[in-house]
């Protein structure tokens, strides 16, 4: 029998279940206080008044007034627009403060009505969305008795970025009024800081009980699943040790083999180990799975039991296709998924030059990249038509194949080039281009072929190479274009700018940009 293993004694089954049960009561409950509606205003008000000033021709004015005035605050106050250019005022679009120099001068010059009888603060009662579509400007401004913190105004253009970054330019404005309406007056329980503190309060209540269950089953879970599987594999452990010692010892591709069955054997052992340290199911009792060891030891078999799995089906079909027995097929198939994947692919890429169309050098690598394609093509059916009538050996035939994808892969990286000359202005957009590169996972493809590359490449070889080099491209090319987009136009931060360039005026309210 396999020895047993030792450990503390397992807590009584009732009095686990009546802490998880007291902990989820806690939970409930304290998610019911934070969320209860005491103390909410009453009131759903619409703006007293709406006003849509836009001086750019860029929003629909009625339509627009129409559905702002459905917005429904705590407090009626009035609803000001504004969309403008600020260069059309004078102040240049560099500067931080121009969106508030400009909705300044509005109200002092065009909408007097917005400022307070002292002029030095927006009128009593008045909330004002801002918006510059072509210098990229949001802003939110208020009189004294509706203005917000200054987190709260930022809270407002944070709301409304998304839709400006889309240049849905209603939905912006819509969005930052709805936001200020749910920032006014907000009851202390609505705040984010009382809502973050209750649910981290619940999840703490939670996870006592869920995880106090959580933990056990599923590390009993991953043993009883871990468990046939592992049967499975101690009684074809024969055939595929059988498998690995008739490999061709002279075969570049047996010795990728080769060496994944020391691993596979280095494992065996693993698992026997652990599996000496489980005890038997008759024997597990039902607190079996609360101690780390225990969860340790389970889910270290799970996984080295999974990777056995792999590891002789992959043996197997090996030692099947490089002696052209047993389902050889199917494993020659697999070699081939790679290059066919990309073939595929190129259909694709061919139809979509992508939004920044293609240079001349580009259609002229893309033209080299599909001659290519279409050899690749024949020559796959040919290898396929000679293995199975016995005129080529499988050695040869994956020679065959990693010499088209050695092609594959230079006529990407010369397209590659191509493009990143296409759209690079300068070196460093260049090097951003070529940096998203390393943010292309491959494909998972578990083929002989990819073995020997692996065990025989030296580690940063400088020359391209991808099993499916046209898949790897177009999701490189996915990749470069967000990441250039990203360079040329960087997410704006959260801050906000507040504060006027010329003294006098203090108005409540910031701007940022999108």
């Amino acid at each position: 029998m396999a020895p047993q293993l030792q450990t503390a004694p397992p807590p009584d089954a009732r009095s686990v279940r009546a802490v998880a049960a007291t902990s989820l009561t806690a939970a409930l409950l304290l998610l019911l206080a934070a969320l209860s509606p005491f103390g909410a205003a009453a009131l759903a008000v619409p703006p007293g008044a709406v006003t849509v000033h836009d001086t750019t021709g860029t929003v629909d004015s009625t339509g627009l007034s129409e559905d702002l005035a459905q917005v429904d605050f705590r407090r009626e106050v009035d609803l000001v627009v504004l969309v403008v250019d600020v260069t059309d005022h004078g102040h240049s679009s560099a500067e931080d403060t121009a969106l508030n120099d400009t909705v300044r001068d509005v109200a002092q010059e065009d909408l007097t009505e917005l400022l307070s009888a002292d002029g030095d603060h927006f009128a009593d009662g008045t909330v004002i969305i801002a918006l510059d579509p072509d210098n990229r400007f949001l802003g939110t401004y208020a009189g004294e008795d509706v203005k917000l913190s200054d987190d709260g105004f930022s809270a407002v253009q944070d709301a409304m970025r998304g839709d400006a970054r889309d240049a849905d330019w209603e939905a912006t404005l819509e969005a930052g009024a709805e936001k200020y309406a749910a920032l006014l007056d907000r009851p202390w329980w609505q705040h984010p800081v009382s809502l973050v503190a209750a649910a981290v309060a619940a999840c703490a209540a939670a996870a006592t009980g869920i995880g106090i269950l959580g933990l056990r089953r599923g590390a009993r879970r991953r043993v009883d699943e871990a468990l046939p599987r592992y049967g499975e594999v101690l009684s074809r452990r024969e055939i595929t040790d059988s498998a690995a010692r008739t490999l061709p010892a002279t075969s570049p591709y047996a010795q990728a083999v080769l060496r994944q069955h020391e691993t596979y054997t280095e494992q065996i052992s693993t698992a026997e180990r652990l599996h000496a340290d489980l005890p038997v199911e008759q024997d597990r009792t039902w607190g079996w799975g609360f101690s780390s060891e225990q969860r340790r030891i389970a889910h270290e078999f799970s996984s080295t039991v999974e990777s056995l799995d792999e590891a002789e089906g992959e043996i197997i079909a090996a030692a099947d296709l490089l002696h052209r027995i047993g389902q050889w097929r199917a494993a020659w198939d697999r070699e081939l998924e790679p290059l066919r994947d990309s073939l595929t692919q190129l259909d694709e890429l061919t139809a979509d030059p992508g939004a920044d169309g293609a240079s001349p050098e580009e259609e002229a690598a893309l033209a080299e990249l599909r001659a290519l394609g279409e050899d690749a093509s024949a020559e796959m059916d040919s290898l396929t038509a000679r293995l199975e009538a016995d005129e080529i050996d499988p050695d040869s035939a994956l020679e065959a194949l990693d010499t088209l994808t050695r092609e594959l892969s230079a006529a990407v990286a010369r397209l590659q080039g191509h493009r990143i000359n296409h759209l690079a202005e300068d070196e460093e957009e260049a090097e951003v281009l070529r940096e998203a590169a390393e943010e292309v996972e491959d494909s998972d493809y578990r083929t002989l072929r990819g073995r020997r590359h692996v065990l025989e490449s030296p580690a940063g070889q400088d020359q391209f190479w991808n099993l499916s080099p046209v898949l790897w491209y177009a999701s490189w090319r996915h990749e470069s274009t967000g990441a250039l987009d990203i360079y040329r136009n960087p997410p704006s931060s959260s801050g906000s700018t507040s504060g006027y360039s010329g003294g006098g005026f203090s108005g409540a309210g910031s701007s940022s940009r999108f």
